[in-house]
């Protein structure tokens, strides 16, 4: 006899609406996610050669930090996705096809930014790219220079979040940061962010709108953290700092196999380090 379905044996076509809103057992509150509260950092010190100094050359006036004063102008932005490329194999059973995931690929982000009336937005990116890729000057003829990868990568973070950012009793009183608490929230933490593409912004006559900046990003791979609050209950997860600690030395005898090098060559590589290669 043939099974019954998952609603009908978990009793799920019958759910009443008190369990949707309080969840149970590890289900948090069925409460939908809205996509208008998110926040976009950019964190240009990591780079190692000057990238953020050269960009702040680029202000009139005193930015301290263009990756966490841009997050206020990112007007449209994106969850990152993920790809996985796949293989076929025929004639192994009759009339199935069956496939698997050959290689794991992460597409490019485009977030979209406000620009101010001085258009530091616009210059902050095309400082990006010229830092990474220096064009001549008016009078000096064009040459081809590109800089390291490692002195323009950056990392990002895009946190989504809800609005459960104040308990109950601070809600009956003047809001300020004393009364904030820590929403339901997921952060995405790209690795070696950088541009490369800034998409044209229209300008033309007409009824007036707000100019926009949009910007497609390259990365290598990015990890997830989570919160989530249920009342006074917050939960946090650790995925981003157990995946980019201290590698376990499984994995880098792996690496050290695969490559054929020394333990201290996969320790690098294993810990997302760079190790340079001279080709004589």
């Amino acid at each position: 006899m043939a099974q019954r379905s998952e609603a009908f044996r978990s009793g799920r076509f019958y759910l009443p609406t008190v369990n949707l809103v309080n969840g149970t057992g590890k289900v948090a509150p069925g409460i939908p996610a809205f996509n208008n509260n998110y926040d976009v950092s950019i964190n240009f010190n990591k780079a190692q050669g000057g990238l953020k100094s050269f960009i702040d050359q680029h202000g009139f006036y005193d930015q301290n930090n263009a990756g966490s004063d841009l997050a206020l102008y990112c007007s449209e932005a994106v969850l990152p996705g993920s790809d996985l490329n796949t293989a076929q194999v025929r004639g192994l059973r009759q009339g199935i096809t069956q496939k698997y995931a050959t290689y794991r690929e992460y597409p490019d982000i485009i977030l979209t930014y406000y620009a101010q009336t001085d258009y530091y937005t616009n210059d902050v990116f095309n400082a990006w790219m010229e830092f990474i890729s220096p064009t001549s000057g008016r009078d000096i003829p064009a040459f081809r220079r590109m800089k390291y990868p490692e002195t323009y990568k950056c990392d990002m973070e895009i946190t989504s979040f809800s609005k459960d950012t104040n308990d109950e009793f601070s809600k009956l009183n003047k809001t300020s940061r004393f009364n904030n608490q820590l929403p339901s929230s997921i952060t995405y933490k790209l690795i070696n962010v950088f541009p490369n593409s800034i998409i044209a912004a229209p300008l033309a006559y007409g009824r007036a709108e707000l100019v926009k900046t949009t910007v497609s990003f390259k990365y290598d791979q990015y990890f997830v953290d989570r919160t989530s609050r249920v009342g006074s209950t917050l939960e946090e997860s650790r995925e981003f700092d157990r995946i980019v600690g201290a590698p376990s030395s499984e994995e880098v005898a792996a690496i050290a196999e695969d490559t054929g090098r020394s333990i201290e060559f996969a320790e690098t590589i294993a810990s997302g380090g760079f190790v340079e290669t001279v080709i004589e």
